[in-house]
Formats: structure tokens, sequence, C-alpha cells
């Protein structure tokens, strides 16, 4: 997309009008909107290459795993683009309070604050990796507040490679985690490697080194950061809750990602739970009561029926797990059938900061279609146009620039959109390293490896 721009006061699928472009980025943009509840905010699109069943399908499977740490994705869809006659896709998110990356311009943050944060981030990659995801853009400006809640966004997800390239993927989230809260706890919004010879209070020094090194995972984060059990106090009478517990002492210098309200003079009301609020919004209140969950008379009667409600209980979840990976399944094989005319799908991916492209060697050449059944058509896609000659005029610019990148225009179906690559057909895991070393070279940050290998 040449002029993200242009979408402001576009109003998409009827009901999202898009107000304002906040960032935009090779082939995604971000846009305020309004919500169903009239409340801001944030809109992504997404300029599809053949790949939006993959994308749509992502979303979906994301949306069905409900983690509380995952930035909850309220609406998605797709909608052409008639004047370039090309199909988009969109992505609308709850209402967040504060962005993690813009609150560390300001200053760091407390030990409290960043135990939270791992907590919260650790939790959301052990359930994406469980199902065979990886995130692999885990940094500040990718996490969010939302009440007292810490989210990561998760639309910019992709699955897991296959084999070591899958557990490399997987140590490198663990490796951003570790940067991740480094920065916290120094208030500095990008890494240096002067920070990592800075110290850090218990446990984090431990956890960035090992974090960084490899030695550790998740599972040594979590444990790490799980807060210790206090010893048992001593009997004492019993008291009315009159007063929500002292706050703990913060760091002076430190600044917190969730707003606090200011305590009120007057008695409190009794606490109650919006009707649109979900799980998660009740879970993260603090000072509030939990209310007292109690089995209804006819069960708590009778102990075998109870026993017989927790059996059904237990088979009930059984069930539902199991359609969830028959219907998992079942979306990703009708988004490979419903791909691309001429390309097998792959794990194409679309973040906001995507899997970058890097070099090879070659020179442009006139759009050629896809090759012959079996010969590997891997691809590393840097640029899209809508019109020849405009990617001809790129391919022009980087073989000036740096012929070692091979660049050439390419389509899949001989028009448009034009894709301009580098490295030329490829095996699968050469382009995905290929993509990877793309920022170094100066390419878009959204550069990505895609599949055209014939059928």
């Amino acid at each position: 997309m040449d002029l993200w721009t242009e979408f402001e006061g576009v109003t998409i699928d009827s009901a999202f009008a898009l107000n304002k472009l906040l960032q935009s980025e090779g082939r995604s943009a971000f846009f305020s909107t309004f919500n169903a509840r009239g409340e801001s905010v944030m809109i992504r699109l997404i300029e599809c290459h053949f790949d939006e069943d993959e994308i749509l399908a992502r979303w979906r499977g994301v949306q069905t795993l409900g983690h509380p740490n995952f930035l909850r994705i309220d609406h998605f869809g797709q909608f052409r683009i008639e004047e370039d006659d090309i199909t988009a896709v969109y992505v609308v998110f709850e209402r967040v309070d504060a962005n993690l990356g813009q609150v560390l311009e300001g200053g760091r943050l407390s030990a409290t604050d960043a135990a939270q944060i791992g907590l919260s981030i650790a939790s959301a990659l052990e359930t994406l990796h469980a199902h065979g995801f990886v995130h692999e853009h885990i940094e500040p400006r990718n996490i969010f507040a939302v009440g007292e809640s810490v989210r990561l966004r998760s639309d910019c997800i992709r699955e897991t490679p296959e084999g070591e390239a899958g557990l490399e993927a997987r140590r490198s989230d663990v490796r951003d985690l570790a940067v991740v809260l480094m920065q916290v706890l120094h208030g500095m919004p990008q890494a240096s490697s002067t920070l990592q010879q800075a110290s850090l209070p218990a446990p984090f020094e431990d956890i960035v080194r090992n974090g960084m090194s490899g030695a550790w995972g998740l599972d040594e984060i979590k444990a790490a950061l799980a807060p210790q059990k206090p010893a048992k106090a001593a009997p004492s009478a019993p008291q009315v809750m009159s007063a929500a517990p002292a706050a703990a002492p913060r760091d002076p210098a430190a600044r917190t990602v969730s707003s606090e309200a200011p305590a009120r003079p007057q008695p409190r009301p009794e606490p109650r739970v919006p009707a649109d609020a979900g799980p998660a919004a009740c879970a993260g209140i603090p000072g509030t009561p939990r209310a007292r969950f109690e089995l209804p008379a006819s069960i708590g009667t009778s102990p075998q029926l109870f026993r017989r409600w927790i059996a059904a209980g237990v088979f009930l979840v059984v069930v539902v797990i199991l359609g969830w990976i028959f219907m998992h399944r079942l979306f990703g094989d009708h988004a490979g059938a419903a791909a691309r005319p001429a390309a097998a799908p792959a794990a194409a991916r679309a973040p906001l900061h995507g899997p970058p492209t890097a070099a090879h060697s070659g020179s442009s050449r006139p759009a050629p279609r896809a090759a012959a059944h079996g010969q590997a058509q891997w691809r590393v896609v840097a640029f899209t146009y809508n019109r020849e000659d405009q990617a001809q005029k790129k391919v022009s610019f980087l073989l000036r620039k740096n012929p070692d990148l091979q660049p050439e225009v390419f389509s899949p179906t001989g028009r448009a959109p034009w894709l301009v690559t580098i490295g030329g057909a490829q095996q699968r895991d050469a382009a995905y390293a290929l993509a990877r070393k793309a920022p170094s070279l100066g390419l878009p940050r959204d550069t990505y490896a895609q599949n055209y290998t014939a059928r």
C-alpha cells in the first residue's frame, strides 16, 4: 500500500470508521476507531498477498485460546479495496490504557511491576508455544496495560517452524522476554550493551543473564518470579475486612504501567462487577474481595451427586478441547485449500514487525510464473506494487544499491500485485534465514518468506 493516509475517514465493513493513522509499516497500518460501546480502540489493516485465509485462521485460533494475557481481539474480517483490486484484512482490539514502550520513555518501573510483566508474558508465551505458535516480536511497544492486567499482542504470531528452526524460534522468544525485563528495570525503550553490564535486583539479574544466554526457559523464569508463600501466622481473632491492604513500598524513581485512582474520603460502596466485564476484568481488581462460591443446596446435600457433577464437568472439558483441536485442524486445511491459485500455503507471516529479508545475488527480470511441479519456489518478498513499472523501478534501485540482493519482479499470477523479491527461488529454510536479515540490510521490517511452489 503506497498511501495509507488516504484511508483516513473511510469506514471498514460498514462498522469501523478509520479516524486517524497511528502507524504504518509496509503492508500493515494501524488506525484509531470506535467500537460498539463508543470507546476509542485500535484497528489494524493488512494488505494481503493471497494469504488472507491463513491470517484469519491464525487469528481465529488465538481468539479461541482466550488467554487472559493476550490483548483481546474483539472483531476481525476482510474487505476489498476496489480501486487497487486487492484484498485486505482487519482486526479490532480491546481498549487499552497504556503502551509499555511509551511508558518506558518516561522512566523505569519498579521490581514489582517487572515481576507482573514477566509472569504475564511468560504465561502467554507458554500457551502459544504449547499450541504450535511463536511470537518473535516480544518488545515493549507490543505489551499493553488493560486495567490491572498486562496483555501481549497476539495478532502478529506465526506457526512454529519445524525442527531446529522451531526450537530456535522458541528460544528467541525467551531471550526477548529477558531483554524486556532488563528494559523495564532500567527505563530504556531499547536494549544496549551498557545495560547488560548494569546490576539488577534479585532475581532479575539471574533471569536476564540466563534468559539471554539460553540457559533458562519459561519454566525457570516463572519459578524465579513466583511470589514466595508467607510463613503461617499465629492464629488471631477474626476481624472484619474494613480497609484495603497497604500498598507495597515503591521505588520513588519508578513509574507504573497502569493508572491508579486516588483514594476517596467517603465510604466505598459494595463492589459490583460491570455487566460487560469479562473474566480478566474480574480477576485483576486490587482490593476487591472475591465473591464467595457456594454449591446449591440440592447438590451439596448429596456427595455422590456432587461427584457425578464433577465427573460430568471433566468430561465436558475434554470434549471441548478435542472439538477445538478438530476445528483448528479443519480450518487450517480449508485455509490451505483456499490460498493462492499457484502456491502451496506456507506459514506466511503478517506481523506488525514481520519477518525480514536478506541477501543473495541476481538481477531483475519480469514477473516469472510459478515453477514446474516439485521445484522449490520459496520467495522472500520485500515490496509490493500494483503496477509492474513501479516494481521494476524498485528493482533497478536495489541493483544499484546492493546487487548481491539479487532483486527481481515476481508475480504468482502474471498480474497485479507485482512483488519485488530477493534471492530468487530457494528452499524454505534458506528463505526464512534470508528474511531474518532484512533490517540489517536496510529492507522493510515486514519482509517475509512465502511458498509459491507449483502444484
